[in-house]
């Protein structure tokens, strides 16, 4: 089945390049990797999808779809019962200790942003200053290791991260989704790639992505101490079952710093639910 066969093949990609030393921490990686992977087939198999790296023709007209998430970067009031009120984040307070927030391309990050803010009433940014914020912001957006991500000139100000991972079979087709619409000059989120594009650009990079991935969880997991980062799927933020409860534990961790105070965690499904569902209250 599909479920078993993925485990040789995370194992294939993973293990045989680390050397005898290798530290616990990198270890723990590889097992989120492939639990991460395992976890979104047994998903996808339930709701009858296909594996997005299959060469079957009916599986590559599917494999290029991604989730529209419009920009709803609106943060919320927590009101009685659970209940929420979306607003508009403000920067934070001088001083206010800054957090990565570390994704691999296709894994989520702008969906990320969204909830961060709509959690911490507080401003974002990312690795390449895009929306001009700097360093008054209460996370940095970066994929870095990966070629696509920097560091910001202010990194050593930055001493913990949350890392959101994705099975590498969907988190690379939906980053070329992002390149084909960037060559393209269309809106982000908006097109669906011709499959042969994919095909193309599959066969000549795949191998390279796949290796960049693993960089990049070695990296984060190896730079910060367990205290110091928080790891969370996409898999796990986007299920109707469980994602609110993820959304609580980020939303817990975020508020670990001096001068954020997310949202009450009776409101987070709240939250949730407007940003990464789509259903505002």
């Amino acid at each position: 089945s599909l479920s078993i066969s993925l485990t040789p093949l995370l194992h294939n990609i993973l293990i045989p390049t680390m050397p005898p030393s290798i530290t616990r921490r990198r270890a723990v990686a590889a097992s989120l990797v492939a639990l991460c992977g395992a976890l979104a087939i047994f998903q996808s198999t339930l709701h009858k999808q296909q594996s997005p790296l299959s060469s079957s023709p009916t599986t590559e007209e599917n494999v290029l779809g991604s989730s529209s998430f419009t920009s709803r970067r609106q943060l919320s009031e927590a009101l009685p019962n659970g209940g929420c009120k979306l607003t508009w984040p403000k920067k934070p307070e001088p001083g206010t200790p800054i957090t990565y927030a570390a994704s691999y391309p296709g894994c989520g990050a702008r969906m990320t942003w969204n909830l961060v803010e709509a959690l911490t009433g507080l401003e974002t940014g990312d690795d390449w200053n895009n929306n001009g914020r700097g360093s008054e912001v209460v996370t940095v957006k970066t994929h870095f290791p990966q070629s696509n991500g920097i560091l910001p000139d202010f990194d050593e100000r930055i001493h913990r991260a949350f890392i959101v991972i994705r099975n590498p079979l969907e988190s690379i087709p939906s980053f070329f989704n992002h390149i084909y619409e960037m060559r393209n000059h269309l809106p982000v989120h908006s097109e669906r790639a011709p499959v042969e594009e994919w095909v193309k650009w599959r066969n000549a990079y795949v191998d390279i992505e796949i290796a960049e991935y693993k960089k990049f969880v070695f990296y984060w997991m190896d730079r910060y101490t367990a205290e110091n980062r928080h790891l969370l799927t996409y898999e796990g933020l986007t299920d109707d079952l469980i994602g609110s409860e993820v959304a609580k534990g980020l939303n817990e961790f975020l508020g670990q710093v001096e001068g954020v105070d997310p949202i009450e965690q009776d409101s987070v499904p709240c939250v949730w639910k407007a940003v990464v569902k789509n259903q505002p209250p």
